[in-house]
C-alpha cells in the first residue's frame, strides 16, 4: 500500500511538473509565434533536430544506466559522471567545427551561429543530466519539480526578452543556454548528499557498453521523428520547415500534456518490478489500456478540430499548417500504442532488443520520406502514417519476443479505448460538419467542440467502466458540493509569505543561504515531550511544548540533511576552545526530565544515532506527577467539569481568583489560569494543586531512576535544570537551589559532576549566572532563540542560546511535515543576540 500511494504520489508530482513547465512554455510559444516569422523558427528547427541527434550521444546513455542498474554504487555514479563529462565536450567540440559546413549545406548563415551557441550548451550539460538521471531512479519527483520549472523561466525569459528586441532565431539558441544553465544549477542546489562529486576515468567501459547500444536505439528513434524537418529544409524551404514544425508542435501537444509526465517514470517503475522479479507484460498491457483512452481521444479531437485550434492559438498566418495536424493525428494515434515498448525493453535488461526495434524502423521511416518529399508537406504526413504503422509491427514483434506480449492482446487492450474514442468524436464531428458561424471568432467552435468531446468520454468511460475511471474517479468526487466542502474542511490555506518560503526552500535558496551565513554557527534545539496521540498522557499534555514520534523524526532527518550533528561532549570540548565544532553544527537539547523522553524520544534518537543533552530538574527524578504548572494544564484539559472543581478548591483556600467557568477551556484560557496561580503564595499553590486529580497520573510524568541510567547507558548527557523547577531569579536561596540541584542528580549519576545547566523557565541573571558557576555548572544554556558564535572561547557572561520548536510551527493544516516552515524556523535566527538577562522567558 505504500509503494502504491508512493508511486500515485510520484505520477501527480511528475504531471505538475510537466503542466507547469507546458504552461511556461505554451504560453511563452504563443508569443513567439506573433514575434517571429516562420522563417526563424524553421532556421532554428533544422539546427535544434542537429542538437537532439547530438544530445542522445552527448547522453550516451548515461541517465538510462544510472535508472536501470540494479547496484548503484558512488564508483559507478563517478564512472557515470566521467562518461558524460567526456561525451559533452566531445560532441561540443563535433558541433562547433562543424557548424559552418552546416550552415553552407543549407545556405544559411544564421545556422551556424546558433550551432556555436548551442555548442556551448552541450558542454555545459553535464551540470545536471546525471542528477536528473539519479533523482529520477530514486522517484523524488518533488526536486525534479524545481529543478525543471526554474529552467522554463529561465528559458521563457530569455527567449521573449531577446525576441522583442529583434535576435530573430538566435533568440532561442541563447535561451535553450539559459535554460541548461540554470538546470544544471538548481540540480547541483537540490543535490543528494551522497552523492559524489568529483567524476572518475577509469572502469568506464560498463557505461559505454550499456550507454553505445541505447544510444544507437535513441538516436535511431530521434532520427525518423526529427528527420522530416531536415529534408523539407534542404528540398523546399526554411517558411515550410516552419509551417512543417508548428503542425508536429501542436500535435506533441498530448505527449507534453501526458506522456511526457509519464515517460521519466515508466524506466524506474518497470525497473523496479523487474528487480522484484515480477512479470512486465500484465503492467504493459494495462499502461497501453489506459494511455490509449486518453490519446485516442485527444488525437480525434484534434483532428477534427484542427483549424478553429490554428487560427486561436497561432493566428492566419500558420493556416498552412492546418491539413498538416489533420494528418499528423493519425500518425500519432498510431505511434502510442508502442509509445512505453523501448522503455519496458530496456528495464527488462533486453537493451539490445529495444535498438535493434529503432534501427530496423529507421530505413522505413528514411525511404517513406524521401519517396514522399517531391509531393509536398501532405506527402511526407502521409509517409509518415504509413511509417508508423510499420514501426507498429516491428515493434510488436520484438515486445512478443522479450516480455511475452502478443499482437491480439495489445488489440484486446485498445477495445475499450475505441468505443471511448467514438463517443467523444460526436461533437467535435458535428462542429466541423455543421458550423456556420463567424469565422472570425475560431475560439467558438473550437470551445464547443472540446466541452462536447468531455462530455462524450466521461459519459463512455463511466459506461463501459473503463480501468483508467478508477484512478480519476476521486478527482470528480472531489467536484461535487458535499465533498468539495468536506476536502475544505481538511484544507490547509497558504499565505502569500508560506509559499514564498515553500518555493525558496525548495529551490534550495534558503540551504544556499544557511549553507553560506551560519557556516560557523552552532544551532541548539529545544524540545520537551515527544507523546504519540495514543499514549493517555498525551490528552493532558501542553501542545506548544509537546511533539509526536513522527514529527521529531522528520526533525531529526531534517538536521541529518542541513546540518553536522554533533555530540554534547563536542560542543563542551569547543566552548572550552579545545576543539573546532564543523560548520552548521547543531546539538539536540531535552528540558525538563520527562519520562517520555527515554520512553519514545530516545529510540528515535537511537535509530538516527543522534545524541542529545538532557536537562532535568534534580526534584523530578522519581517524581509520578509533572510539574504544577503541566499538573493543573491537564487536569482542566482533560477534566469537562476542572474549571468549576478548580474554583470551588481556591474558594476552600480563601484565594480569589478570576477563573473562567466553560463548557471546554482552551488553550489560551488555560494558560491564563496557569499563570494566575503562577502569582500566588507557594505554600498555598502547592495546596489546591494536589487535590487536583490530573489524567496525567494514569501514568508516571517524570524520569525514574531506571530510565535515567537508561539514557546515561546510551551515551546521552545528562545536565542540570534547577532542583525545584522554579525561575532562578525568584527562588528564596539561589545558592541551595543548585547545590541541591548539583548534588541530587550527581548522586544519581555515580557521583559525576553535571558541568551543564539550562535555566528553568529560561530566567536568569548575571547574579545567576555567577552563582551557577560558582556550583560547578561550567556549560550554561538560555533560552534565548539565536544562534552561537563558537570560534571563540565560552563568554562567561554569554550562556548558549537555544531555540524551541513548536511542533505547530513545523505542520500544515493537515498535520504534514513542513520542512521550509522548520527551515525558516532555524536559518534566519539572529546571531548571539540576547535577550535581557533579567527578563523572563518560558522554556
Amino acid at each position: 500500500m505504500a509503494n502504491l500511494i508512493s508511486t500515485k504520489r510520484s505520477i501527480g508530482i511528475s504531471f505538475a511538473t510537466q503542466y507547469v513547465e507546458l504552461t511556461i512554455h505554451f504560453l511563452a510559444v504563443l508569443a513567439l509565434a506573433r514575434i517571429l516569422s516562420p522563417d526563424d523558427i524553421g532556421t532554428y528547427s533544422v539546427a535544434a533536430f542537429l542538437m537532439t541527434l547530438l544530445h542522445v550521444f552527448r547522453d550516451f546513455g548515461v541517465v538510462q544506466y544510472v535508472i536501470q542498474e540494479r547496484d548503484l554504487t558512488a564508483e559507478k555514479i563517478r564512472s557515470a559522471m566521467g562518461v558524460a563529462i567526456i561525451l559533452a565536450l566531445m560532441v561540443a567540440a563535433a558541433l562547433f567545427f562543424s557548424s559552418g559546413m552546416i550552415a553552407r549545406f543549407y545556405d544559411n548563415p544564421a545556422i551556424e551561429k546558433i550551432l556555436i551557441i548551442m555548442s556551448a550548451s552541450f558542454a555545459i550539460s553535464p551540470l545536471g543530466s546525471l542528477l536528473i538521471g539519479i533523482l529520477r531512479r530514486e522517484m523524488k519527483m518533488q526536486e525534479i519539480f524545481y529543478i525543471k520549472t526554474a529552467s522554463a523561466i529561465c528559458h521563457v525569459a530569455v527567449a521573449l526578452s531577446l525576441a522583442v528586441n529583434g535576435f530573430g532565431a538566435i533568440s532561442l539558441a541563447w535561451a535553450n543556454f539559459a535554460g541548461i544553465l540554470s538546470f544544471g544549477v538548481v540540480a547541483n542546489l537540490l543535490r543528494p548528499k551522497d552523492i559524489p562529486w568529483l567524476p572518475r576515468f577509469k572502469n568506464i567501459r560498463t557505461v559505454l557498453s550499456f550507454g553505445g547500444i541505447a544510444s544507437l536505439g535513441n538516436a535511431a528513434n530521434i532520427a525518423g521523428i526529427n528527420l522530416p524537418d531536415l529534408v523539407i529544409g534542404k528540398i523546399m524551404n526554411m517558411a515550410a520547415v516552419g509551417y512543417f514544425s508548428r503542425a508536429t508542435g501542436l500535435v506533441q501537444l498530448f505527449t507534453r500534456l501526458i506522456t511526457s509526465a509519464l515517460l521519466p517514470l515508466v524506466l524506474p517503475y518497470f525497473a523496479q518490478l523487474r528487480r522484484e522479479e515480477k512479470d512486465l507484460a500484465a503492467p504493459y498491457l494495462s499502461a497501453v489500456e489506459q494511455l490509449t483512452a486518453l490519446a485516442w481521444p485527444f488525437f480525434a479531437g484534434l483532428m477534427l478540430l484542427a483549424y478553429p485550434m490554428v487560427r486561436t492559438l497561432y493566428g492566419s498566418q500558420w493556416d498552412a499548417s492546418v491539413p498538416i495536424v489533420e494528418l499528423l493525428c493519425l500518425a500519432g494515434a498510431i505511434s502510442t500504442i508502442s509509445l512505453f515498448a523501448a522503455q519496458v525493453m530496456v528495464a527488462n535488461g533486453q537493451v539490445r532488443d529495444s535498438t535493434y526495434s529503432h534501427l530496423l524502423a529507421l530505413p522505413f521511416r528514411i525511404g517513406a520520406i524521401f519517396m514522399a518529399a517531391p509531393y509536398g508537406l501532405m506527402g511526407i504526413a502521409i509517409a509518415l502514417i504509413v511509417s508508423e504503422c510499420i514501426v507498429l509491427v516491428i515493434v510488436s514483434w520484438f515486445l512478443h519476443k522479450t516480455i511475452r506480449v502478443s499482437p491480439l492482446s495489445l488489440v484486446s487492450a485498445c477495445r475499450k479505448s475505441a468505443f471511448v474514442t467514438i463517443c467523444s468524436s460526436v461533437a467535435p464531428f458535428a462542429v466541423k460538419t455543421f458550423w456556420e458561424g463567424d469565422l472570425s471568432r475560431p475560439w467558438l467552435p473550437l470551445l464547443l467542440g472540446i466541452v462536447g468531446a468531455a462530455i462524450g468520454w466521461i459519459a463512455s468511460m463511466l459506461l463501459i467502466r473503463h480501468p483508467l475511471m478508477g484512478h480519476l474517479l476521486p478527482l470528480l468526487q472531489l467536484l461535487t458540493p458535499k465533498n468539495r466542502a468536506k476536502h475544505r474542511q481538511h484544507k490547509h490555506t497558504y499565505s502569500v509569505k508560506s509559499v514564498i518560503k515553500h518555493l525558496a526552500y525548495h529551490c534550495g535558496l534558503l540551504d544556499a543561504y544557511h549553507r553560506f551565513r551560519n557556516r560557523k554557527q552552532l544551532t541548539v534545539v529545544m524540545f520537551h515531550r515527544v507523546l504519540p496521540a495514543s499514549d493517555p498522557r498525551y490528552a493532558g499534555a501542553d501542545p506548544e511544548w509537546t511533539m509526536a514520534p513522527e514529527s521529531f523524526a522528520h526533525c531529526l532527518a531534517f538536521f541529518q540533511k542541513h546540518y553536522h550533528v554533533v555530540s554534547p561532549e563536542q560542543v563542551f570540548s569547543a566552548l572550552n576552545g579545545e576543539a573546532t565544532l564543523p560548520g552548521r553544527s547543531l546539538l539536540i537539547t531535552f528540558d525538563d526530565g520527562w519520562a517520555d523522553t527515554a520512553q519514545y524520544a530516545q529510540p528515535v534518537l537511537e535509530k538516527f544515532s543522534m545524541l542529545a543533552l538532557i536537562f532535568v530538574a534534580g526534584s523530578a527524578i522519581n517524581q509520578e506527577s509533572p510539574f504544577w504548572e503541566e499538573h493543573v494544564y491537564s487536569f482542566l484539559a482533560t477534566d469537562p467539569n476542572g474549571a468549576s472543581k478548580l474554583s470551588g478548591f481556591l474558594q476552600e483556600s480563601g484565594i480569589h481568583l478570576a477563573i473562567p467557568v466553560q463548557s471546554e477551556m482552551n488553550e489560551k484560557s488555560i494558560k491564563a489560569i496557569v499563570r494566575q496561580l503562577g502569582e500566588i503564595d507557594q505554600t498555598k499553590r502547592e495546596a489546591v494543586t494536589s487535590a487536583l486529580t490530573a489524567f496525567e497520573n494514569a501514568l508516571p510524568a517524570m524520569l525514574d531512576t531506571r530510565q535515567l541510567a537508561q539514557l546515561v547507558a546510551s551515551s546521552h548527557t545528562i545536565g542540570g535544570h534547577g532542583m525545584t523547577h522554579q525561575p532562578l531569579t525568584k527562588v528564596a536561596d539561589l545558592n541551595k537551589e543548585l547545590k541541591a540541584a548539583q548534588e541530587t542528580i550527581s548522586a544519581y549519576l555515580n557521583k559525576r559532576s553535571v558541568d551543564a545547566m539550562s535555566f528553568p523557565h529560561g530566567a536568569y541573571s548575571g547574579t545567576v549566572v555567577a552563582q551557577c558557576r560558582s556550583a560547578g555548572f561550567q556549560y550554561l544554556f538560555s533560552s534565548s532563540a539565536h544562534l552561537n558564535n563558537v570560534t571563540a572561547k565560552l563568554d562567561v557572561n554569554n550562556p548558549v542560546g537555544r531555540i524551541h520548536i513548536s511542533e505547530r510551527a513545523i505542520l500544515n493544516g493537515v498535520g504534514r511535515f513542513q520542512p521550509a516552515q522548520l527551515a525558516t524556523w532555524l536559518f534566519m535566527r539572529p546571531l548571539n543576540k540576547l535577550k535581557q538577562t533579567s527578563e523572563l522567558q518560558n522554556g
